[in-house]
């Protein structure tokens, strides 16, 4: 073709077939397996953990770019085997093809030393605890020193620095030290979680970011490694049923977050992705959480190492069961039946709901045995001796007055206009007391006078023609609540009618529309908290935090770094301000997690913002279950009228739903 350069046309030449050298079939395979520092920390605990590990630090630098060491107590290398230990496929956990089919070790491949040091600077000290002294072997460009005698504790030590030094293009795609740091959190989390008899430490950059005791229970292992507020609330699962055991601890419904983010399943010991366990996990939670919201499930599934195969992925995160439907059955039986033998029913409060000192201490994590207080439990128990005076926060009612503050008529977020109400409207201290289960569940159940405004008797009502012109249109609808969550009203707007409102999803538009309002003028009013409420955090939710700081100040919310492992929320809007500052901090971390910890990046600033105005207007709104004075209903609707898109939650759900009297009179067959 004209134009064409005779480079461009010539094929280049052809090479003869030749064996790769050494070195650059370790960076080939180093590629696969290696494919950033969490990587190189994840084979290494596999091998601590096959050597018989009972105690592993870990302990990073810079991310894990300059170093990344791990000592463990194991069984050690014999000094002749030593250098070996670096060779391509060569392992001591598998021998004969059969074995390959039958898998009972973390590893097998025999591949991961050689392709670590093919990208880094490895250096190895091991001893086995019969011998008087260790082996020292240092590894560049694959080119492995003679082994020298050293001092050394029982077990293996393994230094890695400088990865990817000699991939610098691979380096550079690495992400912040922050970043990846929160990377290989998580890579021990998946080791720590089905190992309660191993100890394991994490520090970085000399400083202790995880402490994770040897322990008989289980659960404490989850609670400390996690969160320990889950430790009350987790379910102890045990299944055993032809041939698939399945233990550990499934969630209560009130745990379900809006992310996966503490789903975690072990196969063998071995943490897995699976995505037809995890349908399996969340179907088992059908009819008990909301269609969007994800169950916590913390699972260990043990069966016949020859029932499945992981060597199909080079992370060995994805196995090819030989009966899938099996293992879906079987872990979708064993939540259900600890589901179905369990109360769910949630504890109620004596306390009040918004009094937020009172549930800031319902929500304390009880006391995990064999766990040593820290410096923050012992400032926790301090201050609940005497409860802190924030002034912004509900502390009980006063003497003669309803027992529940309602958040529709709290002037301290949104205040209502106050229309005329109709005669006979009951005070707003005359409480429309909650419909018993029973009596909910009844098709006959009573319904209270005092949730209908009377009005004044009109005879002439009922004997009026089909004219529906003489009918008189009252200055404020007729209403009831029924099930303290819906709302009926009379409507004349569209022709005369009634209409059903969920009561939280209008109050939810109305707040969002309050926020965004507010926003737009310019940065919400924070308040001050006198006591700042503190939250354990990790460190890829502390990167993430990093990158929305801006956005939370203009919204009224400092959040501060309060020590290694922890933040500290020091300022709350005070639009919000019966919403726990805590609680509403975890779950805006559970969103952004969702995003992969790059919410800042992913998002545009517009939409982070509808995220979190999303959420903030979700639990700030009236609950479904909680019960409406006459007056306060009256607000609602008011307010519904002048708000936009008032008939839809900022979720997308309806707020109201319409039946024109021509829709009932069709239904009742009068047309």
């Amino acid at each position: 073709m004209a134009g064409m350069t005779e480079s461009a046309t010539t094929s280049p030449a052809r090479r003869r077939i030749q064996v790769l050298p050494e070195a650059l079939i370790n960076k080939i395979a180093a590629g696969e397996v290696v494919e950033r520092p969490a990587s190189v920390v994840k084979e290494l605990l596999e091998n601590s953990l096959d050597a018989g590990a009972t105690r592993i630090a870990v302990a990073i630098e810079d991310g894990g770019r300059t170093l990344i060491r791990i000592t463990d107590d194991g069984s050690g290398i014999p000094a002749e085997e030593a250098a070996l230990a670096f060779a391509q496929h060569a392992t001591s956990k598998i021998a004969t093809p059969e074995e390959l089919f039958h898998i009972i070790t973390m590893g097998f491949r025999g591949e991961a030393l050689a392709s670590i040091a093919s990208v880094s600077h490895a250096t190895m000290i091991t001893r086995q605890r019969d011998t008087a002294q260790g082996t020292r072997i240092e590894v560049k460009d694959s080119r492995v020193s003679p082994a020298v005698p050293c001092a050394a504790a029982p077990g293996t030590t393994l230094e890695i620095r400088d990865l990817f030094y000699s991939v610098p293009a691979r380096r550079k795609f690495l992400r912040t030290d922050v970043t990846e740091f929160g990377h290989i959190h998580e890579m021990v989390l998946r080791s720590a979680l089905p190992n309660p008899q191993v100890a394991f430490t994490l520090s970085h950059n000399g400083r202790q970011v995880l402490e994770l005791p040897i322990t008989g229970d289980p659960r404490s292992r989850v609670a400390e490694a996690l969160d320990r507020d889950l430790f009350d609330l987790l379910l102890p699962v045990n299944f055993d049923e032809r041939g698939i055991r399945i233990t550990g601890f499934a969630g209560q419904p009130s745990l379900a977050r809006s992310t996966a983010k503490y789903q975690y399943l072990f196969l063998n010991g071995r943490y897995i992705r699976d995505r037809s366990l995890l349908h399996a996990l969340k179907e088992s939670y059908r009819g008990l959480i909301e269609p969007g919201h994800q169950p916590v499930g913390i699972l260990f599934v043990e069966m016949d190492p020859t029932w499945f195969d992981v060597n199909v992925h080079p992370q060995k995160t994805e196995v090819r069961f030989r009966d899938s439907s099996a293992a879906y059955r079987a872990l979708l039986a064993a939540v259900r039946e600890t589901l179905l033998a369990t109360d769910l029913t949630p504890a109620v409060r004596t306390a009040n709901r918004f009094d937020a000192p009172a549930a800031d201490a319902a929500r304390e994590p009880s006391p995990i045995p064999g766990t040593p207080n820290d410096t923050r439990q012992i400032i926790a128990d301090f201050f609940k001796q005497s409860p802190p005076p924030q002034p912004h926060l509900a502390f009980g009612p006063e003497p003669g007055q309803r027992p529940m503050p309602s958040p529709i008529d709290d002037p301290s977020r949104i205040t209502f206009p106050s229309p005329g109400a109709p005669i006979g409207t009951p005070s707003v201290s005359e409480r429309a007391p909650a419909l018993s289960p029973d009596a909910a569940a009844s098709s006959e159940f009573p319904i209270p006078n005092s949730q209908f405004p009377s009005l004044p008797p009109e005879p002439s009502r009922h004997l009026a023609p089909p004219d529906r012109t003489l009918t008189t249109k009252p200055e404020t609808p007729r209403f009831v609540q029924l099930f303290n969550t819906y709302i009926v009203a009379e409507t004349h707007e569209g022709g005369e009618g009634i209409t059903i409102i969920d009561q939280h999803a209008l109050h939810e538009r109305i707040i969002y529309e309050e926020l965004f309002t507010r926003t737009a003028r310019g940065p919400l009013e924070g308040q001050r908290l006198l006591i700042p409420e503190v939250l354990p955090v990790n460190p890829k939710q502390q990167a993430a935090l990093e990158q929305v700081r801006e956005l939370l100040l203009n919204l009224g919310i400092e959040v501060e770094a309060f020590d290694a492992s922890s933040v500290a929320v020091h300022t709350f809007p005070s639009l919000l301000a019966k919403v726990s500052p805590r609680e509403f901090l975890r779950d805006l971390l559970d969103r952004l997690m969702e995003y992969g910890g790059h919410a800042g990046s992913k998002l545009t600033r517009e939409e982070l913002l509808h995220e979190i105005l999303d959420m903030a207007s979700c639990k700030a709104a009236v609950k479904a279950g909680y019960p409406l004075a006459a007056d306060e209903i009256a607000a609602l609707l008011a307010r519904k009228e002048q708000v936009d898109r008032s008939s839809n939650c900022p979720h997308g759900r309806p707020t109201t739903l319409r039946l024109t009297i021509s829709d009932l009179e069709r239904q009742f067959k009068r047309k």
